[in-house]
């Protein structure tokens, strides 16, 4: 007898993963849930299986490989710090296990000051390693970075590409579950258009006031004020009108944190 299709999503206690989670567990899948803190994956409890445990301890990642066909892969911080030892270590955690898909979470912006940003560094990385069918979805910023605060050192006018997490998680889900991609494969999601600082708070109903560079993030603003950046082209055309959730006008009205406007 075939054995039930097992999905894990790591990092199913954060925005992403959980969003992920739950897209799948509307499609009625058999999930695995992992994440450091058992509260932060309380909304599964009896829906899915909950796995507690940390990214870095080998013998929890190594038998929560060991159920899953699919996996949702998001790493965290401390996992950049050396891509290739991260991209190594989880082929040696996946060796031997079922998992024959994967679908990684990354960036549309491919460079910065010339060089390749983490999440496609971790991409080449992951490629090089892992012998599993790879999905990298390179994703524009979601609308939950507008959380961190409405105003920033972006120049006013600045288009980036910008997407709900709701609708990445719709992607990532369906991809999972019907494991229709083989080799290594890049998709962009990059939303219905770019916007600027400047359009997003005004839709916010505020004015944006682009705020002075840091020593602590000039290095991650000043690229992008100065056009060294490159972003991942779009490779199709959008398809609007699918669920109101992908919008900004959901966002706005549903999850912007009002404090930070």
């Amino acid at each position: 007898m075939e054995k039930e299709h097992y999905t894990l999503v790591l990092g199913a206690g954060g925005n992403i993963g959980g969003k992920v989670a739950r897209a799948l567990l509307q499609q009625k899948a058999k999930v695995g849930v992992v994440g450091r803190s058992r509260n932060r994956l309380a909304d599964f409890e009896g829906e899915a299986e909950l796995l507690e445990g940390d990214f870095n301890d080998d013998s929890f990642l190594r038998h929560a490989f060991q159920k899953a066909n699919s996996l949702f892969l998001t790493v965290p911080d401390e996992a950049f710090a050396d891509v290739s030892a991260t991209a190594r270590r989880l082929a040696r955690l996946l060796a031997g296990t079922p998992v024959t898909h994967i679908v990684n979470i990354s960036n549309s912006i491919v460079r910065k000051a010339g060089q390749s940003t983490r999440l496609v560094a971790l991409e080449q990385e992951l490629n090089a390693h892992l012998p599993q069918h790879l999905l990298h979805l390179r994703c524009g910023n979601f609308f939950e970075n507008l959380n961190w605060g409405l105003h920033t050192p972006y120049a006013p006018d600045l288009k980036l590409p910008y997407i709900s997490s709701y609708e990445v998680a719709y992607e990532a889900a369906s991809h999972l579950l019907q494991q229709g991609f083989s080799g290594r494969q890049v998709k962009a999601l990059l939303g219905e258009r770019d916007y600027s600082m400047k359009e997003l708070a005004a839709a916010a109903g505020v004015t944006y006031q682009q705020l002075p560079y840091t020593s602590g993030n000039i290095h991650f603003y000043q690229p992008f004020n100065e056009g060294n950046f490159e972003v991942e082209p779009r490779t199709e055309k959008y398809r609007t009108g699918r669920d109101a959730r992908f919008t900004l006008a959901y966002f706005l009205e549903h999850d912007l944190q009002l404090s930070q406007v």
